[in-house]
């Protein structure tokens, strides 16, 4: 009988396989705690370069309200605070970055630090300051309380005008719209440059009147009347403002720095074409006709006062009367925004500052005069931006809101109005 058998001896693959298997698993093992470990430490520095952004960012917030409080303030150093530290420093920014007269603008910087394993993550924000108001957001804003104006004395009228507490009045067939001078001038049959921005309001009444149009918000601190026919395509908000205690959206007092040099005329037959610079008059008188253009950059007028002689008067404008060119925001017109009013002859009334266009009127530019009655005539066109204390346009005006303006600043000078200066915010990367 014959048996067949195979004979084989151990060779340990087995456990060779065995042990390559738990190296790839402990490889793998050891990765996956290493990218757990890494992806902690990524979440803690992020979080701690997120502190540190915010710290800075508290540090501009507290140094503007300290130059509030406090127009000497120079800063501080490693002040504690959110687990971490920041350390504040203010200069003077250089006179070419002035904006306004005398030496208001400052220049911020903020850094911030907070520990974290391994080091430390550190922030910096860099700013300047003014005392400065962006305020034409609006097409047209009566800064007049509510409940102030129940008459008022009318010069395109003259007469005493019930005004029914309505500070700010459109006349029938009037327009409120927008555009943008920086793309193209205003078309009204061109609607690729002609938009829903035309918001316009009043911290008092507002009455619109037969078939006014106003492509844009309407706000009013007081009560809102709709004739028939008007149309809003945009929100309305009435009576925010009730009480004259109440002013409601604020804009500052604009004092010039200067007193007015004479009177700026401007006769029918010969126009006058204003270089790019800062003027100072007592007060402007065109004729029927007139036309003052701006050129070369930005025109800037101070209208200080005191009014034409036996009138509250700063600004007296006969018909077809053409103030400013295109682009409009190369004119600024203040009017003396201070809240005294102009007194009598017979020291037993008081009224404020007119500024009084009458009918076809053109206007480019933007015109601030907190304290100052504006009338506008029929038909008249402003290409720009107006806020007055109280606004009343007659029948067939348009104002139409040119957003290129929305950027000017107003210099206000308050020592306790301190604000960051459009378009200087910026994040630094630390040393």
């Amino acid at each position: 009988m014959c048996t067949l058998g195979i004979s084989r001896q151990p060779r340990g693959a087995a456990l060779v396989i065995v042990m390559l298997v738990m190296a790839v698993l402990l490889l793998a093992g050891t990765s996956f705690l290493t990218i757990s470990s890494t992806e902690t430490q990524i979440a803690l520095n992020e979080r701690a370069s997120a502190q540190a952004n915010l710290l800075a960012e508290a540090a501009i917030q507290k140094a503007i309200a300290q130059l509030n409080a406090n127009s000497a303030f120079t800063g501080e150093t490693n002040t504690p605070l959110g687990g971490g530290t920041f350390t504040i420093t203010i200069k003077d920014a250089p006179a070419e970055r002035q904006l306004c007269p005398g030496k208001t603008a400052k220049d911020l910087e903020a850094t911030a630090s907070v520990p974290v394993t391994g080091g430390t993550a550190k922030a910096e924000i860099r700013a300047t300051v003014d005392q400065v108001s962006y305020p034409y957001r609006w097409a047209a804003f009566a800064t007049i309380p509510n409940q102030i104006v129940n008459s008022l004395w009318d010069p395109l009228a003259g007469a005493w005008v019930n005004r029914s507490s309505r500070e700010f009045w459109i006349a029938d067939n009037g327009l409120v719209d927008s555009f943008d001078s920086g793309a193209e001038a205003y078309d009204p049959t061109d609607n690729r440059n002609r938009g829903l921005s035309g918001h316009f309001g009043a911290n008092a009444g507002v009455s619109l009147e037969h078939s006014t149009v106003v492509m844009g918000n309407v706000q009013a601190g007081g009560d809102l009347h709709k004739a028939l026919g008007v149309t809003v395509t945009g929100s309305e908000t009435s009576g925010l403002s009730r009480e004259a205690t109440d002013p409601g959206v604020p804009f500052p007092d604009v004092t010039p720095t200067m007193s007015g040099s004479g009177a700026l005329t401007v006769s029918g037959n010969k126009p006058v074409t204003l270089a790019a610079n800062t003027y100072y008059y007592n007060y402007i008188k065109m004729e029927d006709n007139a036309k003052l253009t701006a050129s070369g950059g930005t025109v800037t007028i101070y209208v200080t006062g005191p009014p034409i002689s036996g009138t509250s008067k700063v600004v007296d404008l006969g018909s077809n009367v053409t103030l400013g060119s295109e682009p409009g925001a190369q004119l600024r017109l203040f009017t003396k925004s201070d809240p005294s009013p102009v007194r009598k002859s017979d020291g037993t009334e008081t009224d404020h500052l007119r500024f009084v266009a009458r009918d076809g009127f053109r206007f480019y530019g933007s015109l601030y005069g907190k304290h100052t009655d504006v009338f506008l005539g029929a038909n008249s066109q402003i290409y720009g931006s107006i806020i007055g204390r109280t606004i009343h346009a007659r029948s067939g005006s348009g104002i139409h809101y040119d957003q290129a303006i929305s950027t000017q600043e107003v210099c206000h000078n308050d020592p306790k109005k301190f604000s960051t200066r459009r378009g200087t915010w910026r994040e630094v990367i630390p040393n």
